[in-house]
């Protein structure tokens, strides 16, 4: 078994990896650990020449950043990985998400909710959703 966990730092997602943590202790799973990167978004705050200058730096900061996150999970080191992806040319989060689902040959992703706004945000977030219509595997929701 091969849990992918979509992590983007919130509490939910927090969450998230504690149920994949469990889930992978009672099964004997592997994780990885996924931050999905948008150039458009996530090197807003970063000053250099190129967008893809930035998005060096932007992809460096989230290795650590995911790298801290795995070393205080609890998470057998031997079993994880952690993965820092850029949406591609055209691709949303959960599109990048489903990529790097089948890529990994994730047998499961495990994603929180979170409410968005508006109708299509009634109960989940619009990236859950996304996945839930279109992922590749099973998919765990874990409350926000």
């Amino acid at each position: 078994m091969r849990l992918l966990v979509a992590f983007d730092g919130s509490e939910g997602s927090r969450a998230a990896l504690r149920e994949a943590g469990v889930l992978a202790a009672e099964t004997g799973a592997s994780v990885v650990l996924l931050r999905v990167v948008n150039p458009l978004l996530d090197a807003a705050d970063v000053v250099a020449p190129t967008t893809e200058a930035a998005m060096t730096v932007v992809v460096q900061r989230e290795r650590a950043a995911l790298a801290a996150v795995l070393a205080a999970s609890g998470l057998d080191p031997a079993r994880t990985e952690t993965e820092v992806v850029e949406c591609g040319r055209n691709e949303d989060v959960a599109e990048a998400i489903e990529r790097v689902a089948v890529r990994q040959n994730a047998t499961m992703i495990v994603i929180s909710s979170r409410r968005a706004v508006g109708m299509v945000g009634m109960v989940l977030g619009s990236v859950t959703q996304h996945v839930l219509r279109h992922a590749p595997c099973p998919v765990l929701v874990v409350r926000d």
